[in-house]
């Protein structure tokens, strides 16, 4: 390499160098001037990351509790039951539910309709016109399909096959009730109208 060769490589090395170092410095100067809103905000980000873990674990255990409340209320624990209707969890609403089915209690099924669960309230509305045997609650869509159903088991009851095959053709074929239906439209047609 020639002398000139080695002062331009230098002085560019330097221009490198002296580029980098300036670069540093600015670097140096932004974090001074905002270390405190970093610090802050990664401090704000560690907390809200422990929170949000400490609340998740918190729920789950709760949930936890009271699934195990729910199991020995069912066992006929007292306290467990105090617990289930203290915290006011759908789970109390599932146990009034399931001894209102045992019972055919119809009032139990009546304050249910108001249920903050969406089918528990649904479904203790369908069972509490099903005991009352009001086939024009359960032929209607507020219903839903287990109405039409109980609709339907009604009325073949009454011995009116012709009404039950009506009210059992408005069951969806998408519905998870749609074979049981169809088997009680040919039991229908096959069994009871034959016995008459």
């Amino acid at each position: 390499m020639s002398l000139k060769q080695n002062v331009d490589y230098i002085k560019e090395e330097m221009n490198n160098d002296e580029k980098m170092l300036e670069g540093l410095l600015r670097f140096e100067s932004w974090f001074r001037r905002y270390k405190t809103a970093i610090f802050t905000l990664l401090g704000i980000i560690v907390v809200a990351s422990v929170g949000y873990a400490g609340n998740t674990y918190y729920q789950e255990k709760q949930q936890q509790a009271l699934a195990q409340s729910y199991e020995k209320a069912l066992k006929g624990d007292e306290s467990a039951l105090a617990t289930l209707k203290d915290s006011k969890s759908r789970l109390y609403d599932l146990y009034l539910f399931q001894n209102a089915l045992k019972t055919n209690d119809a009032a139990v099924l009546k304050t249910l309709e108001s249920s903050k669960d969406s089918i528990i309230a649904q479904f203790a509305k369908t069972q509490n016109a099903s005991l009352s045997k009001d086939i024009n609650t359960l032929n209607s869509k507020n219903s839903g399909d287990f109405g039409y159903l109980q609709a339907a088991l009604l009325e073949i009851q009454a011995g009116n096959s012709q009404k039950a095959r009506e009210i059992l053709v408005k069951i969806k074929n998408d519905s998870p009730i749609r074979d049981l239906a169809n088997a009680l439209t040919h039991l229908s047609i096959k069994g009871i109208d034959n016995e008459k």
